[in-house]
C-alpha cells in the first residue's frame, strides 16, 4: 500500500471526527517540511566542510604562489627596463638571436615566428622580452596564438594580426605583473575571510532540531494510540463474530 494511505483506525477515526486523526496528518505535513530543511541544512554542511578541508586551502595556496612568483617576476621586469630622458620606456626585445631596438621590424619578425607554435603542443621559445623567456603557443580551439611571459611564474596574452598592437600587449602584459602582486594579496584576503566565515558556519546546529524531535516523538505517540484504537476495533468485532458462528451452528442442529 502506499505510505500516504490511511489505516483501517485512522479512517474510522477521521469519519467519526476523531482529533487525533487531524493532529497526525497536520504533524506528517510539518514534519515533511522539517526533514526538507534538514536535508538541506545537511547538504550544505557537507559542501562547507568539503571547501574547508580542501577548496579553501588550495585556493589560499595559490595566491600564496602567484604573489611570491610575481613579487620575483615584477622585479625582473624592472631591472630590465631602461628609460630615456623623458621617462619613456626604451623599447627592446630579442627574437631567436637578434635584438630589436625598433618596433615595426620586430612586429614584423614576430609575426614571421607564428608559425613554429602552429604543430607544437607546448608552448614554442622564440626570445626575451624584459628579462623574461617569451614564449608562443598555438590554441587549435579558435585558432589563435598567445604570447607568454615566463619567469618565476607565467603570463599570457592573446596575439592578432596588427604588428605594433601585438608589442603593446606585451609591454602591458609585463608592466601588469607589480600591480597583479595587489589584486592577488586581496583575493587572499577575501578567501582567508571565507574560510573564517564556513569554519563558524559549519558549527551551528540545524535551526529547527529540536522542533523536530518533539514532533516526531508526538507522532509515534499518536501512532502508538491509533494502532491501539485498530486493535481495539478487531476485538469488539469477536463477539459479534463468535454469535454468527453459533447461530450457523444451532441452525444446522434443528436441520
Amino acid at each position: 500500500m502506499d505510505e500516504a494511505a490511511l489505516s483501517y483506525a485512522e479512517v474510522k477515526a477521521l469519519a467519526a471526527g476523531n482529533p487525533l486523526i487531524k493532529e497526525k496528518m497536520d504533524l506528517d505535513v510539518q514534519l515533511t517540511r522539517l526533514k526538507t530543511l534538514k536535508a538541506a541544512h545537511d547538504s550544505q554542511r557537507y559542501e562547507l566542510e568539503n571547501k574547508i578541508a580542501i577548496g579553501f586551502p588550495a585556493e589560499i595556496r595559490k595566491c600564496k604562489e602567484q604573489i611570491e612568483n610575481a613579487t620575483v617576476d615584477a622585479a625582473t621586469v624592472k631591472e630590465h627596463s631602461v628609460v630615456d630622458a623623458d621617462g619613456k620606456d626604451v623599447f627592446c626585445i630579442q627574437l631567436e638571436k637578434k635584438v630589436y631596438y625598433e618596433k615595426e621590424p620586430a612586429g614584423k619578425a614576430l609575426l614571421g615566428l607564428l608559425g613554429l607554435a602552429l604543430n607544437s603542443e607546448k608552448p614554442v621559445p622564440i626570445g626575451y622580452f624584459k628579462g623574461m623567456e617569451l614564449q608562443i603557443q598555438h590554441l587549435p580551439f579558435g585558432n589563435e596564438y598567445h604570447a607568454r611571459l615566463a619567469g618565476s611564474g607565467t603570463y599570457s596574452t592573446q596575439l592578432g594580426a596588427d604588428v605594433l598592437g601585438n608589442l603593446t600587449r606585451l609591454s602591458n602584459l609585463a608592466n601588469g605583473i607589480e600591480p597583479s602582486i595587489e589584486k592577488t594579496r586581496n583575493m587572499q584576503i577575501q578567501l582567508e575571510q571565507q574560510l573564517a566565515s564556513a569554519e563558524e558556519e559549519v558549527k551551528r546546529p540545524f535551526p529547527q532540531a529540536t522542533e523536530l524531535t518533539e514532533k516526531s516523538k508526538r507522532l509515534a505517540v499518536l501512532e502508538g494510540l491509533l494502532n491501539m484504537n485498530d486493535k481495539d476495533i478487531v476485538t469488539d468485532t469477536e463477539p459479534e463474530q463468535q454469535c454468527q458462528t453459533d447461530n450457523r451452528q444451532r441452525g444446522q442442529e434443528e436441520r
